[in-house]
Formats: C-alpha cells, structure tokens, sequence
C-alpha cells in the first residue's frame, strides 16, 4: 500500500491504515498518490488536498469532510451515506458511478468534473457554485436544491423524483431528455437552459418562469 505524504506529524500514525473509526484526519496534502479503498465511519477529514491521484471506492458512513478539495483525481465508484460536506472543491475529477444517501453538502465548488453515473437519495445541496459540472444519467430521490448558482451544468438523460429546486439559478443548465416525478421548481431562474424533449410528471412551477428555457421542444407533461 502506497503510504500517505504527510505534512502535520502529529497525524503520521494514521500512515497506512485503511479503516477509520471516530478519528479526526487533518492537515493532509497528497499529490499523485493513492487514497483508494479506505472505510471512515463517525470520523472527521478536515483540510485535506489531493492532486493528481486516485481515491477510488472510498466508503464513509456517519463521516464529515470539511475543506475537502480534489484536483486532476479519480475518485470514482465511492459510498457515502449519512456525511456531511462543507467547503467540498472539485476541479477536473471523475466521481462517476458514486452513491449518496443522507448527504448535505454546503457551499460546494466545482468545475471541469463529472459525477455520472452516480445516485443521490435524500440528499440536501445549499450555496453551490457549480461550472461545467455534468451529472450525466444520474438518480436523484427525495433531493433538495437550495439557492444554488448552476452555469453550464448538465444532467442529460437524469431523472428525478420527489425533488426541489427553491431559489436556484439554473443558467445554461442541461437538461436534455430528463425525467422529473412529483418535483418541485420554485423562485428559480432558468435562463437559456435546454428542457429538449425532458418529461415532467405532476411537477409544479412556484414563482418560476418555464419559458425562459431554451429548446422547449418535444416537452412532454404529464
């Protein structure tokens, strides 16, 4: 197993390990290394970067991540269920096929990376910025969108149910033969966004205006 490149001594007896449980893990800066296959249950990662590297099939339970960022990673494939994200930063990383359950995530930063693949179940975003972000194909149940800033962001072919979207600016976002079921849009601003042959399905409008999408075609409510 590829050790840890430590810059805080007083974490160098985590050097290594694979399971964490109840631990704090901070001060952690790795670059082309390997944080694959890790399990964290009612722990804390604070201040951690990586870069150039891989961080795949990570499993946490119970688990905040605070200042978490990641660069040029391959973080695909991991489980996250009941954690907390707070300053979470992605930047041309794969996070495809990953499964959220229970999830908050705060103040999130992103651009240039892919969560496809990928589902989310009772998860709650608030003060994203997201930019060129794709969540191509992705599952979202029971799922909360608030005040969250979207440009260019795609979720083609994704489908959504039981989801709300309240005071988010959807700019240029992409959603492109979506379905969305029982959802909920409202105070939002669609400005230039693609609906192109979406489906919508007992779906309401709250303060939010349809029509200043892009590409209404083949639009199918229901």
């Amino acid at each position: 197993m590829v050790p840890w490149i430590m810059h805080h001594t007083e974490e160098n007896q985590n050097q290594d390990k694979t399971i964490f449980i109840q631990e704090t893990i901070s001060g952690i800066n790795l670059t082309q290394e390997d944080f694959s296959n890790r399990r964290l249950i009612g722990s804390t990662v604070q201040s951690f970067k990586m870069q150039d590297g891989r961080c795949r099939y990570l499993r946490a339970r119970d688990t905040r991540f605070h200042n978490f960022s990641i660069d040029h990673v391959l973080c695909d494939q991991g489980y996250y269920q009941d954690c907390s994200w707070a300053g979470l930063e992605v930047r041309n990383s794969f996070l495809t096929g990953s499964h959220f359950s229970g999830c908050t995530f705060e103040a999130t930063k992103g651009s240039l990376s892919s969560f496809g693949l990928s589902v989310f179940s009772g998860c709650k975003f608030r003060g994203s910025r997201l930019s060129e972000v794709s969540f191509s194909g992705t599952w979202w149940q029971d799922c909360r969108f608030e005040e969250e800033d979207y440009f260019f962001v795609r979720f083609p072919s994704s489908v959504f149910m039981e989801t709300t979207f309240t005071g988010c600016r959807l700019q240029k976002a992409i959603f492109r033969t979506a379905t969305f079921i029982r959802c909920t849009f409202e105070k939002c601003t669609l400005n230039e966004s693609v609906f192109h042959k979406a489906r919508f399905i007992d779906t309401k409008w709250i303060d939010t205006d349809i029509h200043q999408a892009a590409n209404l075609e083949r639009v199918r409510y229901d």
